[in-house]
């Protein structure tokens, strides 16, 4: 009896099988081989002949080539039962076949195969054997798990932890929001927003908002803001009969002008800081 292993649905060939003479013991030369000696079984059904019936190659040697269709291999395994069944010339024999590279074979794993498939799930769930199985043993600081002192390279995925140290490059791509009450009282520690940590233009920005910020609250642009405010400490004012005139910072365009009420002998008619 011999063993092999045979890709399922896919024809199948044996070169150089030995039938052995009865009355010899040797291996049998140009052995008789007739319709009725190869019968197949397939996965313990009926036995039916073989579809090829095998063939002395080379020509008048002993070995014979079995064949078997693609059909024939479509199953788990396969007995192959040899009998000589007219002249019992040679001894009985019979041949094992499991198939593999197929959900329906008797192994799926294609052995034969240069190269090996895998499926999408399996590569997830290989990955995510790997990468448990260095990080779990290794949750300590400073090492690959859950503690990294630093980081070299790029971050291009997310940060779920910590960054307890600091940032020395820059962010290029998109900052997402903040979740609200994501900056707390204690998320700027003391100095850490200071007039070194912004730049001179930014300030600027800063103050001319402040400038323009509208006295009764809520929003900038009202013309009672508290630049309009400061013109009446600093600037020219001047009371033009009976309008109160507040100018810009040049002292000769007009910011602002008010309905004045005056009394008889009224001293000041104009100031004009210098």
């Amino acid at each position: 009896m011999a063993v092999y292993y045979a890709r399922y649905g896919a024809a199948f060939d044996i070169q150089g099988y030995q039938l052995v003479d009865r009355a010899t013991g040797q291996y049998k030369t140009t052995p008789t081989l007739a319709a009725g000696d190869f019968k197949l079984e397939k996965d313990g059904g009926a036995a039916v002949n073989l579809t090829t019936l095998p063939a002395v190659t080379p020509a008048a040697g002993s070995s014979i080539k079995l064949s078997f269709s693609a059909a024939e291999m479509q199953c788990q395994q396969a007995v192959l039962r040899m009998v000589d069944a007219a002249g019992a010339e040679w001894n009985d024999d019979c041949i094992h076949i499991f198939t593999v590279g197929d959900p329906n074979a008797y192994m799926a794993f294609d052995q034969f195969a240069a190269t090996v498939g895998v499926s999408a799930a399996s590569k997830s769930d290989i990955v995510a054997s790997v990468w448990s199985a260095s990080r779990v043993p290794n949750a300590t600081v400073g090492s690959f798990g859950e503690g990294v002192p630093s980081v070299q390279g790029s971050v291009t995925g997310d940060v779920e932890g910590d960054v307890q140290g600091g940032v020395l490059g820059s962010v290029s791509g998109v900052v997402g929001g903040i979740g609200p009450a994501g900056i707390t009282s204690t998320s700027f520690a003391a100095e850490a927003l200071n007039a070194d940590k912004i730049s001179q233009g930014f300030g600027q920005k800063i103050a001319d908002e402040i400038l323009n910020r509208n006295l009764a609250g809520g929003g900038s642009g009202n013309s009672r803001n508290v630049r309009n405010a400061l013109r009446s400490l600093r600037n020219r004012i001047r009371v033009n009969g009976g309008t109160l005139e507040i100018y810009q910072e040049d002292d000769a365009t007009l910011a602002w002008t008010a309905v004045s009420t005056t009394t008889a002998g009224n001293p000041i008619t104009e100031i004009d800081p210098s």
